[in-house]
């Protein structure tokens, strides 16, 4: 390709592009803030049931095979 076809392909994708604008029209700090009051927070402390049974298993092998202890927290 030589330097003309290059300044070609440039102009022809200044034209098919918008211009960008890089001053903000208003401040968004007031609707980040209306954003964060208006979310609810909701906590749920329901923990599902394979949860309870991987801490079950998870408390038999510990019992069973105490050295799994430390295996388990080198590889934390």
């Amino acid at each position: 390709m030589t330097e003309y076809d290059d300044r070609q392909i440039g102009d022809a994708l200044k034209r098919s592009f918008p211009p960008v604008h890089t001053e903000l029209e208003r401040d968004l700090w007031p609707e980040v803030l209306r954003k964060l009051d208006d979310r609810t927070v909701r906590v749920s402390f329901r923990v599902p049931w394979y949860d309870w049974a991987l801490v079950g298993l998870s408390t038999a092998m510990f019992l069973a095979f105490p050295r799994l202890i430390l295996v388990f927290v080198y590889h934390l």
